[in-house]
């Protein structure tokens, strides 16, 4: 019998944190979209670098307390990048205008994607899922 694949997801911080916080202007699309992605049977994963960056955004924006709860229970798989996503992540970044709003943390999103040839992404931020397309 042959093992059926499944599809996978990248989350990144801009999901997260609609997801977390309830006064996110996107908390409702994320949530909606969270579900489908679930019960669509998607393997939803992040990286390293992405549960950093969330943190600090739900640190800042809905503070430690929340930020601290997230960081314990989360469940999400989270991929250790290593020297070779951070080499693509630069040259990445190399290829576009020094005023683009793509983020470092993005750019390493975007290689690991690559890499992994996942080409589904949980975002809201613009600017991630400008560089998707």
């Amino acid at each position: 019998m042959a093992s059926e694949e499944r599809l996978a997801a990248f989350v990144d911080s801009s999901a997260i944190v609609a997801l977390v916080d309830e006064d996110d202007t996107a908390h409702s699309a994320a949530v909606e979209a969270y579900r489908e992605l679930s019960t669509s049977g998607y393997r939803l994963f992040t990286t390293d670098h992405v549960v950093v960056e969330a943190y600090d955004l739900l640190w800042n924006g809905v503070g430690p307390v929340v930020a601290a709860r997230w960081l314990r229970d989360h469940k999400l798989p989270v991929y250790c990048t290593d020297d070779a996503d951070l080499a693509a992540a630069q040259a990445i970044l190399a290829g576009r205008p020094a005023d683009s709003p793509l983020s470092f943390t993005d750019a390493i999103s975007l290689a690991v994607m690559e890499r992994l040839g996942v080409a589904d992404a949980f975002a809201v931020d613009p600017a991630f899922l400008n560089a998707l397309s």
